[in-house]
Order: C-alpha cells, then sequence, then structure tokens
C-alpha cells in the first residue's frame, strides 16, 4: 500500500534570504532520511513562501523496507572458552542484537576469527518512523540566526504556529515547540484569516490558492514577472533587469501583485545608482528606462494581495520613495560643496583596523604600493594612479556613505561621482570605482590599468594587515572578506592586464607597514600561502585535476596567468600515450636524488667514465637551448616532448651505470648531473606531484 505525504511548517514571516535554503535543506534531509529509512517513495515537489516551508511526497510505501544486515561482534577467542562455550562476551554480543546464542557464529576477517550474526530488522509502519524522524529533521534546517519563542527552547528561524502532517487522508500526530500537528493551515494573513482546512496531501496547492497563497516558488515567481512586464508595459517602459531583486521580492510575498508609482522628475538629477539604490535596497522597487533608456520617473513595486485599495498602497509607496530621495538629495548637495581631495585629510578620523591605523594611513600604504606597480608595468599613467590612489578612500567621508544607510554600498561609485564634480580627470574617476571590481566571484574585472592597479594596492593592504595581526579566516567565518580579496587578486593578475610578480606585491604591501609587522618575512609567507590556496580552489573549480594543480603551484605563484596556462597544458597532455613515460622518467631520477647527499655542484664532463651517462649528458646539454626557448615563448606542449624525449636515455643511464659510486667524486658528479636533470623538469613543475591512473601514492613509481 502506498499514500502521499504532505509536510507543512508553518511560521511567522522569515526572513527573505532564508527561505529558499532552508526549504532546499529540509527537502534533501527529509528525503535523505527516507531513504536510509528504507521508506520507498515517488516524486517529490516542495514549496516555500515567507510563512511555511512545505513538502509533498506522492507515493509514500505504507510499511519499511525488510532489512538483513551483518554484524561483527568479539573476537572468537574472547567469545568463547577453551572448551568452546559462550563466555559473557557472546552472551552479551547476542542479547545486544536481540539473537539467541545458536545463532551466533565464527566468520573469518581480515583481522582473525570474530562472532558475527545475521541480524533482521523488522519493518515498522511508515506514519511511526516519519513521526519519529521529522522532528530532528525540522531542528536540523540551519538558519543564519535563530530564536527561542517558548518554554521548551526550540530554535527556529521565527516560530513555529501550526503544522500540517498528512499521511493520505490521516494525520500522522507530533508535537514541536508545543505546536501539535493537524491538517489546518492558514491562507493569506489579510485575505483570508480563517484557517484552511487540507482534506488531502494533493488538495493541498488548490486549497491554498483559494485562500490567495501561491505555495509553490517557482510559481510565484514566474508570477511576478508576468505581473511587472505588464505594468512596465502600461507607460511604454522597460524593467531595469533585476534578477536578485525578483527572488528577494518572491520571498516576501504569497499573492503577487504588481503596480507602479511616480516620483518627482526633478530627482533624476542625481547620479543614476543612487535613484536605483534608493528605490531597490529599501523599499524592494523596480527601476524602469524610457523608450530613450533613460531612468524613468516611475517605479514598478509588488504588492501582498490584490489590486483592493490600489489607491492607497500606490500613495503610501510614493510617499516612502519620496522621503528616501530627498534624503539622498540633501547627501548630494551637501557633499559636493566640499571637493573630494580637500576630504583626503579628514581619512585620520577614521580607524581602519585597530592596530593597522586610520583609513588615511591605508590610503598612503596603497599609494605607494600602487606606485611600485605602476612604475614596473605601466609609467605612462604613473600621474593618474598617484591622484587615483590619494583620492581612493575621500568618499568614506561623505554624508551619503558615511550616514546614507542603504547608500553605503556605493563607496567607490559615488567617489567616481564626486571626481567628476571636482574636476578630477576621467581616468581617475573611473579608477576609483573601478578599485571595487571584482566584487563577487563572478564580477566584471577592472577594465582600466589605474582601476586594476588600485584594486590590487587595496586588496593586497588589507590582506598583509590582516594576515599580520592575526585575523586570518577560519571556517566560515571571513569578516575581512580575505578569501574574496584573494580571489579578486589572482583573478586581475590573471586577467594580463597588470604584469606584476605577485611575490612583489606582497612584499610591497607588508613592507608598507613598517614596525608594524614584527616578523614581515612570517607574514609574507603567510600571504603567498593563503593566496596559493586560493589560486588551487580557483582551478579546481574549473575542472583542472588537483594534482596537477599542486605540481605547477610547487614551482611558485608569481604569475597566475602562467599557472593556469601550465596547468592546462599538463592536464591537455595528461590525455596522451606518452604522458606516462614523461612522469615514470622524471621520478627515477627524483627518488635516486632523495637518498643522495647535498651540494652537488656543477658536471665535470672529465669525471664522466661510462657511455650511459655521457649520452645523457650530451642530450641534457644539446636540449636546454630548445628547452629553455620553449618555455620562455610559454610552448609547454613543446616543453613536455623535449622532456619527454630524455627518458630513452634516462633509462639506459639507471639501467648502465651505479650512481652511488664508490668514489667520491665520480658519484658527486654523477648526482650533479641528475639534479641537472630535476631542475629542468622543474622548470615546468613539480611532476612527483602527479598522480598516474591506478596510483594512490605518486611517490611510487
Amino acid at each position: 500500500m502506498k499514500a502521499d505525504l504532505l509536510i507543512e511548517i508553518g511560521t511567522e514571516e522569515i526572513p527573505a534570504s532564508y527561505v529558499s535554503p532552508a526549504a532546499a535543506h529540509f527537502t534533501r534531509a527529509f528525503l535523505d532520511m527516507l531513504e536510509e529509512e528504507r521508506i520507498g517513495r515517488g516524486a517529490a515537489a516542495e514549496f516555500s513562501t515567507p510563512r511555511r516551508i512545505a513538502l509533498l511526497v506522492t507515493g509514500v510505501e505504507e510499511m519499511q523496507r525488510e532489512s538483513r544486515r551483518e554484524v561483527t561482534g568479539p573476537p572468537a577467542r574472547i567469545a568463547f572458552d577453551a572448551d568452546g562455550k559462550p563466555t559473557k562476551a557472546a552472551e552479551g554480543f547476542a542479547k545486544t542484537n536481540g539473537v539467541s546464542l545458536d545463532e551466533l557464529r565464527v566468520v573469518e576477517t581480515p583481522k582473525g576469527k570474530y562472532v558475527a550474526v545475521t541480524v533482521l530488522e523488522t519493518p515498522r509502519p511508515a506514519r511511526d518512523v516519519i513521526g519519529d524522524i521529522l522532528p530532528g529533521v525540522i531542528s536540523s534546517i540551519p538558519f543564519p540566526k535563530t530564536m527561542r519563542w517558548e518554554e521548551s527552547g526550540f530554535l527556529f528561524a521565527r516560530p513555529i504556529r501550526w503544522i500540517v502532517l498528512l499521511y493520505g487522508d490521516d494525520v500522522i500526530p507530533i508535537e514541536i515547540a508545543g505546536v501539535k500537528s493537524g491538517r489546518a493551515s492558514r491562507g493569506h494573513r489579510i485575505l483570508h484569516g480563517a484557517p484552511v482546512e487540507i482534506p488531502s496531501p494533493a488538495a493541498y496547492e488548490a486549497a491554498l490558492k483559494g485562500a490567495f497563497v501561491i505555495p509553490s516558488a517557482k510559481e510565484r515567481k514566474a508570477r511576478i514577472e508576468r505581473e511587472i512586464e505588464r505594468v512596465a508595459g502600461e507607460g511604454g517602459e522597460s524593467i531595469l533587469p533585476d534578477p536578485g531583486l525578483v527572488d528577494q521580492v518572491n520571498f516576501l510575498v504569497e499573492y503577487p501583485h504588481a503596480l507602479s508609482g511616480r516620483f518627482d522628475r526633478r530627482y533624476l538629477e542625481l547620479p543614476e545608482k543612487v535613484v536605483i539604490t534608493a528605490m531597490r535596497s529599501h523599499q524592494r522597487y523596480f527601476a524602469l528606462r524610457d523608450r530613450k533608456g533613460s531612468l524613468a520617473p516611475r517605479f514598478i513595486t509588488v504588492a501582498n494581495g490584490t489590486a483592493k485599495n490600489e489607491p492607497d498602497v500606490r500613495a503610501g509607496n510614493e510617499r516612502v520613495l519620496a522621503a528616501r530621495l530627498a534624503d539622498a538629495e540633501f547627501y548630494w548637495n551637501e557633499d559636493r560643496s566640499v571637493s573630494l581631495a580637500d576630504r583626503t585629510a579628514r581619512l585620520d578620523r577614521l580607524l581602519w583596523q585597530k592596530g593597522l591605523g586610520s583609513m588615511l594611513d591605508k590610503t598612503e600604504r596603497i599609494g605607494r604600493i600602487a606606485s611600485a606597480v605602476v612604475k614596473r608595468c605601466a609609467p605612462e599613467m604613473s600621474d593618474t594612479v598617484s591622484r587615483a590612489a590619494l583620492l581612493s578612500k575621500a568618499d568614506l567621508t561623505t554624508e551619503m556613505i558615511r550616514d546614507g544607510k542603504e547608500f553605503t554600498a556605493l563607496q567607490g561609485y559615488m567617489g567616481m561621482e564626486y571626481a567628476r564634480e571636482s574636476g578630477e580627470s576621467d581616468d581617475v574617476a573611473l579608477a576609483l570605482f573601478e578599485q571595487y571590481l571584482p566584487r563577487f566571484s563572478e564580477d566584471d574585472l577592472p577594465s582600466s590599468i589605474p582601476g586594476a592597479i588600485l584594486s590590487l594596492a587595496d586588496r593586497a593592504d588589507t590582506l598583509a594587515g590582516c594576515l599580520a595581526i592575526g585575523k586570518a579566516p577560519t571556517g566560515s567565518r571571513d569578516p575581512y572578506a580575505l578569501r574574496r580579496h584573494a580571489r579578486a587578486i589572482l583573478r586581475i593578475l590573471a586577467g594580463g592586464a597588470v604584469a606584476f610578480p605577485l611575490t612583489d606585491l606582497v612584499g610591497a604591501a607588508v613592507e608598507g607597514y613598517g614596525g608594524i609587522v614584527k616578523n614581515p618575512a612570517a607574514v609574507k609567507e603567510a600571504c603567498l600561502g593563503f593566496l596559493a590556496g586560493r589560486m588551487k580552489n580557483l582551478l579546481t573549480e574549473k575542472g583542472f585535476p588537483y594534482d596537477v594543480v599542486d605540481a605547477v603551484l610547487a614551482g611558485g605563484l608569481d604569475d597566475p596567468a602562467d599557472v593556469e596556462r601550465r596547468t592546462a597544458a599538463i592536464t591537455a597532455f595528461r590525455e596522451s600515450d606518452t604522458f606516462t613515460g614523461l612522469i615514470l622518467g622524471f621520478r627515477r631520477v627524483v627518488n635516486i636524488l632523495k637518498k643522495a647527499e647535498e651540494g652537488a655542484g656543477e658536471v665535470d664532463r672529465a669525471l664522466l667514465r661510462e657511455d650511459a651517462e655521457k649520452r645523457l649528458h650530451a642530450a641534457v646539454e644539446e636540449m636546454i637551448p630548445s628547452l629553455e626557448e620553449a618555455i620562455g615563448a610559454r610552448r609547454y606542449r613543446t616543453a613536455m616532448e623535449l622532456l619527454l624525449a630524455l627518458r630513452g636515455t634516462i633509462d639506459d643511464f639507471f639501467d648502465g651505470v651505479l650512481v652511488m659510486d664508490p668514489d667520491d667524486a665520480v658519484r658527486s658528479n654523477r648526482i650533479a648531473l641528475l639534479r641537472r636533470i630535476a631542475h629542468l623538469f622543474n622548470e615546468l613543475a613539480d611532476l612527483s606531484k602527479v598522480v598516474l591512473e591506478g596510483e594512490t601514492d605518486p611517490a611510487k613509481g
């Protein structure tokens, strides 16, 4: 027998950003638990709104599947005495597993003879199992913040107000946080105050729609998109695309209805992003563009309800937006009364980090790092970079950023706008905006060299300073966004617009702190190690094998773009039939060197006695110019083919020459030859870290 199962957890309004991850976790955890409990099922449908997380599972089997499992107990020598009679150990094992002593048997294992038994797990009714496991699954739902609201101390994002739990037409009785399960759900908070009786799981969605709730997040989102397009079309305008806002609004409403409002055209004199931010960040309004592509003095909001009282709703939304835009207009006019350059001195009043000085100190350090970078890679832009560095943090002193609440996210953008208003060049203004790019993992990189240099300098300074005072990320906590800053540094350098060695960038950043950093070498090493970890993540996310990434990173991270090229080349060459030969040839060299003494010098031709070692030395010397040319031109496949050509000569050497010769001079000379070969391989990567198919330890070859 099978029946459908419905679970609905009804709550006070959950924060919009919490709902979708919580619903996904609940669905996954519950279905996994059904599988673990041997309960068969059909398809599953997930539902979520600001006030509910629900799951409908079709065709849930009435009983658990039967299960037989082997259980191993104590060693046979402990379970039975010398006469073969069961000991207390055997009796305890049998009792624990609910079997008689006669059912025990002795089995042979890799560890010897042990007592074992076959345990039959008696199937239980699915409704009983579900009632037992569901409270634990619900309590496992992770939220950024939780609360207690009743005596049991149950933790959840918001108070639980009702629970629907139906198996077929019947209620499965449970109690969570003082709330007993039943079949009574709730509809729209305003439009349908009465309880909504759910006769069966299959009737759930239709019952809620009749109570002005669209429980499917996917269907609700599609309705929102249709609604805002409809309203935009009424005025001949188009929606400014904002998928993130659509997702956010989707979990703010249960029955979406879009309507438009207007604001005073004079506010269009403000920078465009200021107007959009005023609409989006606080009010969750959608911005519109007119037929010419300019921002329109109109917005769309999505109400939680119907067209009833639309004029009043529109007026209220217009009134709130007008107040926010008036604030923005005040900040804009007030801030422009002082030039951006004159604001720089005020940064000494803003603390950047305790122990690392003020924002003015940070600005000066950024300037020094940026100067070191621009002089080497783009000296013609030195004046632009110097000016942009000086002004880079000045917008932090403006009213818009300091007191504007939702406008603080416009840091950098406002610096650009105020720079233009202050008469700065377009190149300087753009760099002030682009210093914060990329803002997230897939964001655009700076389009200008000054912007890229400023971004590198700022992030390198932050990374060095935070690691110097012990603020490295721990687990999932990264309050100073050091992982994001490290990824941004690597992405910018890998982009190729700025060619500057990573070690020199980190060195300049650490040096900038002067006496504040007590152990510069250790901080520099920590920064480079942290960056290497991020680089490994970036490359493995792109699908490159971890061992190839490790092999390339072992050679350093000065040029992230080149690291990726080497990784790609070795990964591609790995598919060739000759790749194994390349790796094995290198390993033969490395394995001998592990046993050799340090300090072998240059190869002395006069000490080469055997034909095999003479041929190997000649082959190496002949190959070096071509190899150096290939690596210099970044033709890494060619380099690997050149190294591969040594394989036969290396094998002949090991087959015909005793490396550890009793003569100290001869032995040292042969080791020097092998070190020379190992160095050539390492110019490409540390191939000893590459794992061949079927291996677990790359050192064995």
